[in-house]
C-alpha cells in the first residue's frame, strides 16, 4: 500500500509539472500574437502616415499650379500683408519674398528651383495638424515651334495660325510635405505656361 500510494503522488506531480509546461506554451503564444499584433498595427500607421504625407506633396503641387498662374498676372508679384514683407493668402498660404524677385516668383529662372525646404522656399502651407507644405518655382521661356510664322488664320486668335506661334514658359515646380513622425514627400511636376498676354487676367493678390 506504502508503495502505491507513492506512485499516486509522484502521478500528481507529473500532472503539475505538465499544466505547468502547457501554462507556458499558451503565455507563449500570447506574448508572440500581442507582439505580432502590436507589429502589424505600427507597421498600418506608417502606411497610413506615409499615405498622408504623400498625398499632401501631391496636394501641394495641384495647388502650385494654380499659385503659379496668379502670380504670373502680377508683373511684380503679390502684394505684400505682412511686416516681413511676405504675402499671406487666405490664412494658410505664405509666400517669401526672395532677395532676387521679391513676390513675384513666376520670375525665378530654373536654376533657384531646386528642392524645397524650410530655408528654401518660395511658398508654404500650413496644415491644422502642424504639417505644412514647402513649393519652389523656376522656369525658362521657349520659343514654339513655329512661333514666327503667324500667317494663315491669325485673325482666329492665338493659337489659331497656320503654326502655333507665340512662346511659353516651362516651369518645375517641386513640393515638399513635412509630415507626422518626422515623414517626408518630395514631388516634382513640370507646368507649361503659355504666354498670351490678352488673356492674363487681372491681378487678385
Amino acid at each position: 500500500m506504502r508503495g502505491f500510494s507513492l506512485q499516486i503522488k509522484d502521478g500528481n506531480g507529473s500532472i503539475l509539472v505538465v499544466s505547468m509546461l502547457v501554462l507556458s506554451l499558451l503565455s507563449m503564444i500570447g506574448i508572440a500574437a500581442t507582439t505580432t499584433s502590436t507589429i502589424e498595427t505600427q507597421i498600418a500607421t506608417n502606411d497610413r502616415i506615409y499615405k498622408d504625407t504623400f498625398y499632401r506633396a501631391e496636394g501641394g503641387l495641384e495647388l502650385a499650379q494654380e499659385l503659379l498662374e496668379q502670380n504670373i498676372r502680377c508683373p511684380n508679384g503679390f502684394t505684400a500683408t505682412e511686416d516681413d514683407d511676405s504675402a499671406k493668402i487666405e490664412a494658410t498660404i505664405t509666400v517669401e519674398p526672395s532677395d532676387d524677385y521679391g513676390l513675384a516668383f513666376w520670375q525665378n529662372p530654373t536654376e533657384f528651383a531646386s528642392l524645397p525646404t524650410d530655408n528654401n522656399r518660395d511658398v508654404y502651407i500650413t496644415q491644422n495638424d502642424g504639417t505644412h507644405t514647402n513649393l519652389t518655382f523656376g522656369g525658362k521661356t521657349h520659343l514654339s515651334p513655329g512661333g514666327s510664322l503667324q500667317m494663315a488664320a491669325g485673325y482666329e486668335g492665338p493659337g489659331k495660325a497656320a503654326a502655333g506661334g507665340g512662346a511659353d514658359i516651362l516651369y518645375d515646380i517641386h513640393a515638399q510635405h513635412l509630415g507626422k513622425k518626422h515623414s517626408e514627400t518630395t514631388l516634382t511636376v513640370k507646368w507649361r505656361h503659355k504666354i498670351l498676354p490678352a488673356d492674363e487676367g487681372e491681378c487678385n493678390y
